[in-house]
């Protein structure tokens, strides 16, 4: 209590003697807890960082330089170790001559020093405005196992790194994902299944022989890139899998599985289709059968799995009637309906040993019967995901503030604060916006006033009562929130993070659904979104990978042009779902749904998804922040 008592009176004494005016004080607000067990952050001295300061504000870097050079030959450590990183610091900043040798001196010099994981981040970002994309990962991947390493470090080249991987050969990007995987503990799975993703089958049989796929990792590693082959219909990668694992893996339980998928039969199997093929809705349901179309023609083995249309119209009790006539003809499988009020209709009519994927985005439906599954890109599908990653952050009291606009975004709130509240966390307030209004100020205030820390406040209250009884004096807390959760599109986001700003609630991550990825964004360049994280499912839209291609391919040679929607992926990734579990690996029952419901989930070109106790599929999004004006990936 008495070094805040002093460090108040110093400050008020120095706001009296500048301004006539109430003074103001404003008080930082407490840190998030971190739950990462990583290195404190490097202390530097005093007179180096004025030195860092004068560089970066333009002054005479020889001059500057030749006094860090004093530093290194004249003064004890800490002093002359830390003077040698830094010059090599602003040399690679400034890219100047000789500035890769002395970052490599000072990390060779000093291998254990706390800077060492620094040094090979100001590598790796030299190397990047060089385009050498692979050197600056191959930097960031050493940073990243280095023992000093911290959390905000770790935390930048996460984010930076994903967004590079792409960019580099196969191997490299996966040996970085790896690396990832070892120090983001929460996010391990994650990293895990985007490095099986992005290995060949040759790739993973280096990844064991050299010893870069730790005991640790191994095991989910291998099972995430058996079941990637066992989706595609691989049945040899699956056998060279099973193969890879007897040597390193032996008697495990991921063996047991992957040999179960390898060893699997293709059998004859009928999956029913219920869409809108006629009606207002017709385009939609044609979009979606091409989809289904498309995923039988690639699919190995798919001469044995028959299809059974049936065209609901649009309409609940024809759609009951279609359903019926699947069910009399043993139809393993229903994929759809894809109206929310026809999947609605027919919920109570279900079987409770035929699985139905709907392609509804109203996720509540699934809990209407055991035998029905919600597949959808919906952000409804993304708040339990959401608000885990949220807690998983250190976030333990939530603000939610979404925008009534009719369109599903009060029940994207609603089901974001049941999430979290289910965790353990506390909803602070539920701000509803109306529409049309674009100046939230005067709301924002209020939250601001109504949150303010309680606690804290009545602590200030008593020392200034005991140091300057007579000053008046205003004081700004923080707010006794951790987080805020935004529902509402892009462009809306940027304006009100301005406004939260403005009103002084600083310093809060701000976390959204994909709801929030559209062409306005980052019409402020992301100027007061530096700490919002939110979701972006694998959606159709920019994709250029290997397997995208293959399937525009495949569109426009049935087509004739154009390229597929979304919701014709979604489709196409619904029927390798139940084509996969009913056919290749002899599925049928209350034993096909259990199998829908297991936790390892399914790969497809619209993301994982993984169907929970209520059977909503959860795609399990990246995470997406932003960075010097661009969306970037952050893990």
């Amino acid at each position: 209590m008495l070094q805040l008592s002093a460090w108040l009176l110093l400050g008020l004494l120095m706001l009296a003697g500048c301004q006539p005016k109430k003074p103001t004080i404003e008080v930082p607000a407490k840190p998030v807890k971190s739950f990462t067990r990583l290195a404190p952050p490097p202390q530097s001295a005093t007179e180096i960082q004025e030195l860092m300061q004068r560089a970066r504000l333009g002054e005479d870097i020889e001059q500057i330089l030749a006094e860090l050079d004093m530093m290194i030959v004249a003064d004890m450590p800490p002093i002359s170790d830390e003077a040698l990183f830094r010059k090599a610091e602003l040399m690679l900043e400034l890219q100047l001559l000789g500035a890769v040798e002395a970052a490599s001196e000072a990390m060779l010099r000093y291998p254990q020093h706390a800077l060492v994981p620094y040094a090979h981040f100001w590598l790796a970002k030299y190397w990047m405005a060089l385009d050498e994309g692979e050197r600056a990962l191959e930097e960031m991947g050493l940073a990243l196992g280095h023992p000093r390493l911290t959390r905000e470090l770790a935390d930048q080249m996460l984010a930076l790194g994903s967004s590079l991987v792409l960019e580099v050969p196969e191997p490299e990007g996966v040996k970085w994902l790896l690396a990832a995987a070892r120090v983001d503990q929460g996010g391990r799975d994650s990293w895990l299944r985007l490095a099986a993703r992005r290995a060949s089958i040759a790739t993973i049989e280096s990844l064991h022989a050299d010893g870069t796929l730790t005991p640790e990792l191994m095991p989910g590693f291998d099972l995430h890139a058996a079941r990637k082959y066992l989706m595609a219909g691989d049945q040899e990668a699956l056998a060279r899998m099973a193969d890879l694992m007897s040597s390193f893996l032996p008697a495990s339980p991921e063996l047991l599985q992957v040999r179960a998928w390898a060893a699997g039969e293709v059998r004859a199997a009928t999956i029913g289709v219920l869409l809108p093929l006629s009606g207002d809705y017709a385009r939609y349901g044609e979009e979606a059968l091409r989809g289904i179309r498309m995923a039988l023609a690639g699919m190995p083995g798919g001469g044995q799995i028959s299809l059974r249309v049936e065209d609901t119209g649009g309409d609940g009790d024809k759609a009951v009637a279609a359903y019926r006539k699947l069910v009399d003809e043993q139809v393993d499988a229903v994929l759809g309906p894809l109206l929310a009020d026809v999947t609605g209709a027919l919920a109570s009519h279900l079987r409770t040993d035929v699985p139905v994927l709907s392609l509804t985005g109203r996720t509540d439906l699934a809990a209407l019967s055991p035998a029905l599954f919600v597949h959808t890109l919906s952000p409804l599908a993304q708040v339990g995901f959401m608000a885990r990653y949220a807690w998983q952050q250190g976030a333990q009291r939530m603000v939610v503030i979404a925008e009534d606009d009719g369109n599903g975004m009060l029940r994207e709130a609603e089901q974001f604060g049941r999430a979290f509240k289910g965790l353990g966390g506390e909803i602070m307030e539920t701000l509803i916006l109306q529409p049309g209004i674009k100046d939230h100020r005067p709301e924002l205030r209020r939250l601001r006033f109504e949150t303010d820390d309680e606690e804290l406040l009545a602590e200030l209250d008593e020392d200034l009562a005991l140091l300057l009884p007579e000053m008046n004096v205003e004081i700004t807390l923080p707010v006794h929130f951790d987080a805020i959760y935004l529902v509402m599109p892009g462009g809306d986001v940027a304006v009100l993070a301005g406004q939260l700003a403005y009103t002084g609630i600083r310093g809060v991550p701000l976390y959204g659904s994909s709801r929030w990825v559209d062409r306005h964004l980052l019409d402020d360049r992301g100027r007061y979104l530096s700490q919002a994280r939110f979701a972006g499912v694998n959606a159709v839209a920019g994709r250029d990978d290997a397997d995208m291609r293959r399937l525009r391919f495949m569109y426009r040679e049935a087509w004739g042009g154009g390229a597929p929607s979304e919701l014709t992926m979604l489709a196409y990734d619904s029927l390798l779902i139940v084509a996969v579990m009913s056919s290749r690996l002899g599925l049928a029952g209350k034993a096909l749904i259990r199998e829908l419901h297991d936790a390892e989930g399914f790969p497809g070109i619209t993301g994982h998804v993984r169907f929970d106790a209520d059977g909503v599929g959860q795609k399990l999004p990246g995470i997406y922040g932003i960075m010097k004006g661009k969306i970037v990936p952050a893990g």
